[in-house]
């Protein structure tokens, strides 16, 4: 039988206890306290802000974020931290942290437990990099809209604005020669607009400034600015303290990149004939010096039409634009005028004034007679027109029975079928030698001339001057005269004595409106250049034109026109300058 002794239970105890006690000692927990390391994520979302990664600095850690970060952003910024062996740190590594406040502080606590170190982290903006020289300065070519107390007083005007930088963060924004309702209000210029870069998606960058102006008509006007740039186009608000009233200006605009072309002008404006509505139109002419197109009725319907609803056809400069556009209505009953606006490519502007300017008397060769000539079976006319035809079949027919040597050449004046449009005139200087008949002097040439008035072959006989009656009465006052020529100058130019000379001949058209107190009253050769009863002229002159040349020129008047008192106008074609003094080609 076995027994257990309790001394040697107690013992064994006793040794027990000693064995351990007497082990190795206890390790020392570290007091380290230390950020090793602090970095942001940028793959996270949240840390998309972060554009330079922390510095460590003794206990000062800084790091930048775009210039543009919001406190949304801001606040939820996640730190990635490593700390000392066995260390802690508050706010931890992976969470959350707002630095929308300022900086925040980390705290580490060492292993130890007791020793702790703070570090304080700044979020620092970084500078903006807007670019407005590369890309938001310029011109924007775009459209105004325009409120008054929310209702419309404007709308669709084509306006320029101007960018310009002024700062690495600011630009000025001006709206020249701005008006609404009649009113000149001036430049509109707003010193200072602040960029900043945006985080919708209708702007890449937002502007906005403010400042009191004074406007012409209403003085001292506090004025703000609101908008946006996406890409190379800019939307703007220009909103004007009325005098309590608000006057809300919208602008969308394109950036000019320079190349644009800058010509605004009316290149052509007609009414189509075919179109009923145009019936009365005869013609229109464009004055490009006073921006003004003149619409000519025609005299003999002008009256039995309406004009409230005349359609034009306008053509512009490349790339530019008019309003009202091409095919629109237009009234210009009873006086009226409408102004067109064109705006060039790159914004630049022009207006015309269109009016009915009166009527335009159309005098044409379509129809010739032999009616009235001295040699009806040899000499035709134009009806309406008067010509030297007669006297050269004095020469032809006379010449010889008198001792003059005979002439058998064309008549000076004769139909073609080549006119412009439908039949012309030939108006012909032709070799007449040079003689006398029955005292009078024939030239070696006579020039071909035909004119409005009649001609008289029988003063021939006393005075050749007095053959050329010019002119026929006219109730208007004529503006201008206008047509269609070609002319070849003859090779071998005679002087008055009947030499050959070295001179160029020309080819003239001259218009003379002169006073009458009868209806017998009359210019003639002699004086219708130099009369006092001259009341305007105007003159066109060539050297050649090998094909049909459209001619025009203006009346000049040298004298006030009377509606109340009695005009004879002269048109006179002459296929040589001076053959009235008896020297052509």
């Amino acid at each position: 039988m076995s027994y257990f002794s309790f001394k040697n239970v107690l013992l064994a105890s006793a040794a027990a206890v000693i064995g351990i006690t007497s082990c190795k000692p206890v390790e020392e927990l570290s007091q380290e306290a230390k950020i090793t390391s602090f970095t942001f994520d940028t793959s996270i979302e949240a840390n998309s802000i972060v554009t330079s990664q922390p510095v460590i600095e003794g206990n000062t850690i800084t790091f930048t974020v775009s210039y543009d970060a919001t406190d949304t952003l801001l606040s939820s910024l996640v730190p990635a931290i490593t700390v000392s062996e066995g260390a802690t740190v508050l706010p931890s590594s992976g969470s959350e942290v707002d630095f929308s406040n300022g900086p925040v502080t980390f705290t580490v606590t060492a292993q130890d437990g007791a020793t702790t170190a703070n570090y304080t982290a700044t979020a620092t903006f970084e500078d903006p990099s807007f670019p407005i020289d590369e890309q938001l300065a310029g011109e924007y070519k775009g459209l105004l809209n325009i409120t008054l107390g929310g209702a419309p007083v404007g709308s669709d005007i084509a306006r320029n604005i101007t960018v310009a930088k002024v700062d690495d963060e600011t630009v000025s924004l001006t709206l020249e020669d701005f008006s609404f309702m009649g009113m000149e209000l001036g430049t509109i210029k707003v010193d200072s607009c602040r960029i900043v870069g945006s985080d919708i998606p209708e702007y890449d960058y937002t502007l906005s400034g403010e400042q009191t102006l004074t406007l012409n008509v209403i003085g001292e006007q506090h004025v703000t600015v609101d908008g946006g740039f996406f890409g190379n186009t800019i939307s703007l608000t220009i909103s004007i303290d009325f005098n309590g009233t608000p006057v809300d200006v919208t602008f969308d605009g394109t950036k000019l990149t320079g190349s644009e072309s800058s010509e605004a002008l009316i290149t052509s404006f007609t009414f189509d004939a075919s179109n009923s509505a145009n019936a009365a139109v005869f013609g229109t002419t464009i004055d490009q010096d006073n921006r003004t197109v003149s619409v000519s009725m025609n005299p003999d319907t002008a009256g039995a039409w309406d004009l409230t609803a005349l359609v034009p056809t306008i053509e512009v400069s490349q790339g530019a634009t008019v309003t009202p556009a091409s095919g629109s209505a237009i009234d210009l009953s009873n006086g009226k005028s409408v102004t067109f606006t064109v705006v060039a490519e790159n914004g630049t502007e022009n207006t015309y004034t269109v009016s009915a300017s009166g009527s335009i008397y159309f005098y044409d060769f379509e129809t010739w007679t032999s009616e009235g000539a001295m040699y009806p079976e040899e000499i035709t006319n134009p009806v309406g027109w008067a010509t030297c035809n007669d006297a050269v079949g004095l020469i032809k027919n006379m010449g010889p029975m008198l001792g003059h040597p005979e002439y058998n050449g064309e008549y000076p004046v004769r139909p073609t079928e080549n006119g412009m449009t439908g039949k012309g005139a030939i108006i012909e200087s032709v070799y007449t030698v040079k003689g006398n008949l029955m005292g009078q002097t024939i030239p070696a040439v006579t020039s071909g001339t035909i004119f409005l008035g009649t001609f008289n072959a029988l003063a021939a006989m006393t005075d050749p001057m007095a053959t050329t009656e010019f002119g026929i009465l006219f109730e208007d006052k004529p503006l201008a005269v206008t047509g269609w020529l070609k002319y070849t100058p003859g090779e071998k130019f005679y002087n008055e004595n009947g030499e050959i000379i070295d001179q160029q001949d020309l080819g003239t058209v001259n218009a003379v409106l002169y006073e009458v107190t009868s209806e017998d009253e009359t210019l003639n050769g002699e004086n219708i250049y130099t009369s006092e009863a001259i009341c305007a002229t105007g003159s066109f002159e060539t050297a050649g034109a090998a094909d049909f040349t459209e001619f025009s020129f203006d009346l000049n008047y040298v004298k006030d026109y009377d509606p109340a008192k009695t005009y004879k106008l002269a048109v006179i074609f002459a296929a040589s300058k001076e053959g009235n003094q008896y020297r052509a080609a």
